[in-house]
């Protein structure tokens, strides 16, 4: 038999080989011994991609081939196998019709040992024998690699006291290396899970469409999903077919799977047995010996650790996750005339000592005040047909990491038969970057002189909060030259730059009776204030991280205004209780009220030497 080396696998498709699914299939003959390739769902630009087998596997379980029957009305094939290297289309349980291919297709592979004593894939139409890919590994092993890496090349070459030929990047005949390989795939967007072929004529994806990374679920809840799981074995009989395997389905019972963490926290595994393996025939191939094997689906997204996107602790929300719902969604910010921010949480990301890194403080003031016009959350395309839009209603504080690093959005979900359910966003998740949010400063210095061990956040370990910062040691109103003062000039200055905020024009040409305590140009400026006054931890106490102030209310005293001035109230308002985690509640501390002038409005005819100008001091009660 004829045997090839296999050479590096081509990324790019011959001219040849994309051109068919550029133009639209005509069909001038429909007969009922004619199979037909439904370019609606997927292309030759990813078919060619593929061996007999795969295609053959892919028909399994998408149904993509199609005849007409006595009534000229379209029907897809029940099945199909390769038989004598012919791709067979089967339709009323046994009858077959042989499908010319018209489109070129990749080899099959064949594992062999070498002469030079490792293990090569070459291109062949032997047969490989599934006994051969059902190999045992101990959780020790799968766990030194935890996926499709050297490490895990390492484990086998031990194990199997032979080196594997890595060149043109081919995988190998074991099942557990298979998961790995497919799992890596579809993270890296490679080979067969190259997201730009899985495309139909029209260069749409359906196929896999809905298809979960593993890296952006929970475990516990992958296996709740019986479409991800469904997806998940009908990729691994698609790699498999790779090798001349026949192999129609793979059976699993879910219900004796389980969760394993890896040993470092990081990760976790969904743990499984395959109960049956059954050939294009529909009988069984499956060792009775090689039942109770476990293997592992590996990079399932675990919260509680401290790497990226964990929470430091075990999760605990009010609603499931939103992003166990939909994968890896992003969340679009466009500030419009408000903010000037076309962006998503990367905007409020900045350097560890910048005061301008946004605090869970000043985004929970910011988000809360404009979460009606702010954000935009697309709704997935395998989620159109059932769900209408997708609403963020409320942002919360939470107790991960003990820091006041993470806060928490609520999502409406609005489906088209207007039933709704909520889900719970986690704001390093809002990306995929998995950011926290600036941690407390904790001693009086100006912003200029903030080091980094000024600052409390996650380090290596959750700590006790420290004891924060009186107020009555952050306020002075006469000496200037202090933190609270520079930060009031730089949070004004940040509306002096816009004149969208002032009607087109400068703000020394705005009247300022103009402004009330609902003005988007006040909620705007108190979103400032919070942010860059409460990234210091005021009034807190020690090992409290929700304690001290919590919020500052800003409110507009009309009757105390002058010509080309505004009167302000600052309101420095409390946690009402330890668990306090809302924006707003019942029965919360007012620490004590500034009032203070903004200067620089129309009619104002002194120097603007200071944009404020504190008036008095007011302790709450």
């Amino acid at each position: 038999m004829k045997k090839t080396r296999l050479y590096p696998l081509m990324l790019i498709a011959p001219f040849a080989a994309i051109l068919p699914a550029a133009i639209s299939c005509s069909v001038t003959k429909k007969s009922e011994d004619q199979g037909y390739l439904d370019i609606k769902k997927i292309s030759r630009v990813y078919l060619n991609r593929l061996s007999l087998g795969q295609i053959a596997s892919l028909h399994n379980n998408e149904k993509i081939f199609y005849y007409y029957d006595d009534n000229d009305k379209k029907q897809y094939f029940d099945s199909a196998a390769v038989e004598n290297n012919q791709l067979m289309l089967i339709k009323n349980q046994n009858e077959k019709v042989k499908y010319n291919l018209d489109f070129p297709v990749k080899s099959s592979w064949k594992q062999i040992l070498s002469q030079f004593n490792n293990f090569n894939i070459i291109e062949s139409n032997e047969q490989s024998n599934i006994d051969d890919f059902l190999n045992e590994y101990t959780f020790d092993q799968i766990d030194t690699a935890n996926g499709f890496n050297d490490e895990w090349f390492s484990v086998l070459a031990e194990k199997n006291q032979h080196d594997y030929n890595q060149s043109g990047e081919p995988y190998f005949s074991d099942i557990q290396t298979i998961i790995f390989r497919f799992i890596r795939d579809i993270d890296i967007n490679f080979s067969i899970m190259n997201r730009r072929f899985i495309v139909n004529s029209d260069r749409e994806r359906t196929l896999f469409s809905s298809l979960f990374q593993t890296q952006y679920i929970q475990a516990k809840e992958w296996l709740k999903q019986d479409d991800q799981k469904k997806l998940f074995l009908e990729l691994l009989e698609l790699y498999l077919n790779k090798f001349n395997v026949n192999v129609k389905k793979i059976i699993v019972d879910w219900n004796k799977a389980k969760v394993r963490t890896s040993y470092s926290g990081a990760t976790d595994y969904v743990e499984f047995e395959i109960d049956d393996i059954l050939d294009w025939n529909n009988n069984s191939i499956m060792p009775q010996g090689k039942k109770a094997i476990k293997y592992y689906i590996n990079n399932f997204r675990n919260y509680n650790t401290a790497q990226k996107f964990g929470v430091g602790q075990k999760l605990e929300t009010k609603y499931p996750l939103f992003t166990d719902y939909i994968s890896n969604p992003l969340l679009y910010i466009n500030g419009g005339k408000y903010l000037n921010v076309v962006d998503n949480i990367n905007y409020f990301i900045k350097g560890a000592t910048s005061i301008d890194y946004w605090n869970a403080k000043g985004l929970m003031y910011l988000f809360s005040n404009f979460k009606d016009e702010f954000f935009y959350i697309e709704v997935p395309k395998d989620k159109q047909k059932v769900d209408k839009e997708y609403q963020i209603v409320d942002f919360n504080f939470n107790n991960y990491f003990n820091t006041n690093q993470l806060i928490e959005a609520t999502v409406k979900v609005t489906r088209w038969d207007n039933s709704f359910e909520y889900f719970t966003w986690i704001s390093s998740n809002f990306d995929d970057h998995g950011h926290r949010l600036k941690g407390m400063i904790v001693n009086n210095v100006k912003p200029e002189d903030v080091q980094v061990s000024d600052i409390f956040s996650y380090k290596n370990k959750i700590e006790e909060a420290p004891e924060g910062i009186k107020l009555s040691d952050f306020i002075k109103v006469k000496d200037t030259d202090t933190a609270f003062h520079i930060l009031l000039e730089k949070a004004g200055e940040h509306l002096e730059q816009l004149f969208s905020y002032w009607d087109n024009d400068s703000r020394r040409n705005y009247e300022a009776a103009k402004l009330t305590t609902d003005s988007f140009q006040v909620k705007v400026l108190a979103a400032y204030f919070n942010n860059y006054l409460l990234a210091y931890a005021l009034e807190n106490e020690k090992g409290k991280i929700h304690s001290g102030v919590k919020r500052i209310d800003v409110n507009v005293i009309p009757d105390q205004s002058q010509f080309g001035r505004v009167y302000l109230r600052l309101d420095f308002m409390g946690f009402a209780s330890d668990n306090d985690l809302k924006f707003k509640s019942e029965n919360e501390k007012k620490y004590q009220s500034v009032y203070l002038y903004w200067n620089g409005f129309k009619g104002y005819s002194q120097p603007l030497n200071k944009l404020f100008e504190v008036d008095r001091i007011e302790r709450g009660k």
